[in-house]
């Protein structure tokens, strides 16, 4: 079809929907998976061959870190995130991989089966200890940071120092769990490389920087048992809601509420555990009375820095750390209630409390309903850990693991040898004669991030975590991709209902696993029956209705990109396209208005674009272009439906092809603006307001005398990027008054984390001239026609003509 309006040609070809459906769908993801050589480099990693949702995500992280030179893998647990890392690390020269020290092992086997030696590793604790680590920032680095959800809290000391020695490099992020409380915990990650940009969480910035699956295939499903109930002391309860509370800090902190919060939790988990917590506020309470007895009121931070042992209290000279001097005889009369108090509670619960042994023995029941399954069952603390292994020593092939040690009937073992015991299979170590088989590991939470544990096919949570996302951890231990089950089962034991109704445990876990559900996606291991779902009817009615929420773009974009996939495979079935030339366009009958585009910018990459009509109130037609999924998916939803059947004309392209012009000029216009998008760093749109107002108020000849410090200045702005930049960025802006604007332009340097970036930036790609920018190119245009109405309508017969 050929056909002209005004000076721009409407050149088409005109073509079946399997045509342009396939052309599409590679013009946005490239040539389908058949196609390509089984030599293909990319599809293999060392000794190791990727798999196909592996690839796929390289292809996305790839295009992300082009972009913005951030991306989130927040694949589902099990699914090969550190594989899919290691390959896009081969892509640059220099690699530092930041991990827990607990991986760090684990991340050298895979660097050794990946044949990837260039990558340095750096434990995320030494990050701690560290006041400010700003390493020298080399040509194309990558840092890989893993699980990097422990870096969700700005304040600490951790944050800052891993924000100043990522600044201006490429950062990958992994971690199947990135939000565990609120969406501030995926803004501080992502600003981590972008800065303020990051605050807005919008459904264009997650598709852009996230890459989220929950891939089943290869990895058993979940199935959560019933919850398993143990008899409770009531007058405990009670017990613990009136105790007194304690000397309250200096600070005035409510100290009383956190004790008893504290005290529930452990209650939640065990007799053993609620028992050692009490005595541990024994041993505190005993050093507020060594303090006070010297005169001093200790402040929070003061009591932090006391060594309190299990049997005797190190104060660490109380009269050196304190500040003041308060009246001390009415404030020991308090604390002197408050351990009366915690005494008695104590006496009352060694004396009545048996939970301890019905948790161990619904464990033996377990243990016999499953005789041919490895059991892992975790726990918040590591006395309910010891205690259950105690009860259970009489057992054969029970075994505990904790942050200490690990060890079995027969006394202690490594912590190594305790996990080949247990899963030979996953740590890749010859299975151990039957007598040394562990089939009950009880262990902490130490084990529940970053360990593979496929050879276990139960699960049991001895108690509920603070989180969903930790409780997802610890079941994804076990849901992995080469797992020899089928299902994986769940057992979880239920908290008492006083306490339960007290710290709403059920209530906060579906509350954060929905808000991680909108802003990361959901998860496939929240089991066929999750937490939250299936309940007490004593449960507060607030717990049970929690709102669903929207679905997260992340997920909108995976899905989008399987249809598309499809589509790529009508390739292998079709003739030809037509010959000539122009973007190939058809026409199909479908429920709704509206078209879908491929369309190629400056830069290489093909955007999906979405056209929707909307109507003002004379009925008139509006076309509103979008590239977000939520828009698109409509839309690719309808024509991938079978039965679709192409028209031999196309009477809207000339409106579309007016309107994709149009939106193509804005991209290009922007791009040879800079980064002119609304989503752009604030500080950064602050730091250039500055210098510009800082040029434009100096002389001709201070500018000409500024201009190298002006245009180095202008390519470390181009590499400052993330959190730390843009605060040194704004100390440098606030020095600017009465100080000469070359030597303003110069004192930037003195700000590490920004001397850092002019390294990066003096080779940095020069930005294309305006002339080869100025370009895009339509691929591809699938219109979606009303079944209703006549050829030349927008939508039906009561609508107003299209033109």
């Amino acid at each position: 079809m050929i056909a002209s309006r005004g000076r721009d040609p409407l050149v088409c070809r005109v073509a079946p929907p399997h045509i342009v459906r396939a052309a599409i769908a590679r013009a946005v993801i490239g040539e389908p998976e058949s196609r390509q050589t089984h030599a293909d480099s990319s599809a293999t990693l060392g000794s190791l061959t990727l798999l196909p949702h592996q690839r796929d995500a390289v292809s996305r992280l790839r295009a992300m870190l082009r972009e913005l030179h951030v991306a989130l893998l927040a694949d589902d647990v099990g699914l090969g995130k550190t594989y899919v890392a290691l390959a896009i690390a081969r892509d640059y020269q220099h690699v530092r991989v930041i991990a827990p020290a607990a991986l760090l092992p684990m991340w050298r086997t895979a660097l050794s089966r990946a044949q990837c030696t260039h990558a340095q590793l750096e434990s995320l604790q030494r990050y701690s200890r560290m006041p400010s680590l700003v390493t020298p920032k080399r040509l194309g680095e990558l840092v890989i940071v893993d699980e990097a959800h422990h870096l969700r809290t700005p304040a600490t000391r951790r944050y800052r120092a891993i924000a100043e020695s990522v600044s201006g490099c490429d950062l990958l992020l992994l971690s199947a769990t990135p939000v565990h409380n609120t969406p501030g915990d995926l803004r501080a990650l992502l600003a981590l490389a972008l800065g303020s940009q990051a605050h807005r969480l919008t459904d264009g910035l997650l598709v852009r920087t996230v890459v989220r699956r929950t891939e089943l295939t290869g990895r058993p499903r979940v199935s959560e048992r019933p919850p398993l109930t143990v008899p409770h002391d009531p007058a405990l309860l009670e017990a613990i809601l009136l105790l007194p509370a304690p000397l309250p800090a200096h600070e005035g902190a409510v100290a009383g509420a956190l004790i008893r919060l504290g005290l529930l939790r452990a209650w939640c988990s065990s007799d053993a555990a609620l028992t050692h917590s009490l005595r541990q506020r024994l041993l505190r309470g005993e050093a507020l009375r060594q303090a006070l007895t010297a005169g001093r009121h200790p402040t929070t931070a003061e009591l932090r820095s006391w060594l309190v042992g299990e049997h005797e209290v190190q104060l660490a000279f109380p009269e050196l750390l304190a500040g003041h001097t308060p009246a001390t005889g009415p404030l020991l009369d308090i604390l002197a209630k408050h351990l009366d108090a915690v005494q008695r509670l104590l006496r009352h619960h060694l004396q009545e409390s048996h939970g301890d042994a019905e948790r161990a023995s619904a464990l033996k029941t377990i243990m016999q309903a499953h005789p041919d399954v490895p059991i892992v069952a975790f726990s918040q603390f590591s006395a309910t850990v010891r205690a259950i292994a105690r009860a259970l020593s009489d057992i054969a092939g029970v075994g505990a693991f904790t942050g200490q040690r690990a060890w079995i009937a027969s006394g202690p073992i490594s912590r190594r040898d305790a996990l080949a015991c247990f899963a030979p299979v996953a740590q890749g170590r010859p299975p151990p004669p039957p007598h040394q088989r562990i089939r009950l590991l009880l262990s902490t939470d130490l084990l529940a991030e970053g360990v593979n544990l496929q050879d276990a096919g139960v699960v049991v949570h001895l108690d509920l975590p603070w989180t969903d996302a930790l409780r997802r951890q610890r079941v994804g231990r076990c849901v992995r991709v080469g797992s020899p089950h089928q299902e994986v089962v769940v057992y979880r034991f239920e908290p008492p209902q006083g306490a339960d109704a007290m710290l709403q445990l059920h209530a906060r876990l579906e509350r954060k696993a929905l808000c991680s559900e909108r802003w990361v996606g959901a998860s496939s291991n929240r089991a066929s029956q999750p937490v939250g779902v299936v309940r007490s009817a004593q449960e507060p009615a607030d717990a049970r209705a929690v709102a669903r929420p929207r679905r997260s773009a992340a997920d909108d974009a995976t899905e989008l990109r399987a249809l598309l996939t499809n589509w790529l495979h009508d390739t292998e079935r079709s003739a030809d396209a037509p010959v000539g030339v122009g973007p190939l366009v058809c026409e199909i009958a479908a429920t709704r208005s509206g078209f879908i585009a491929a369309v190629s910018l400056h830069d290489g990459a093909s955007r999906l674009v979405s056209g929707r009509y909307s109507y003002d109130a004379t009925g008139r037609a509006r076309l509103r272009l979008s590239t977000s999924p939520r828009h698109l998916l409509p839309l690719v939803r309808i024509t991938t439906s079978s039965g679709v059947a192409g028209r031999s004309k196309a009477h809207r392209w000339p409106r579309i092809h007016r309107a994709l012009q149009r939106w193509i000029a804005r991209k290009l216009m922007a791009a040879n603006l800079g980064d002119a998008e609304p989503s752009a760093s604030s500080v950064h749109r602050h730091v250039r307001t500055a210098l510009s107002t800082a040029l434009t108020g100096a002389s001709p000849m201070q500018r000409s005398a500024a201009r190298v410090a002006y245009q180095q200045t202008c390519a470390m702005l181009a590499q400052a990027r993330g959190v730390a930049a843009e605060q040194a960025l704004l100390a440098w802006v606030r020095g600017r008054d009465h100080v000469p604007l070359r030597d303003w332009l110069q004192q930037w340097r003195a700000w590490p984390t920004l001397a850092a970036c002019l390294t990066a930036s003096a080779s940095a790609t020069p930005l294309a001239h305006t002339a080869d920018r100025a370009s895009g190119r339509v691929a591809a245009v699938l219109i979606l026609q009303p079944l209703t109405g006549c050829a030349h309508a927008t939508c039906g017969p009561s609508r107003a003509p299209c033109d």
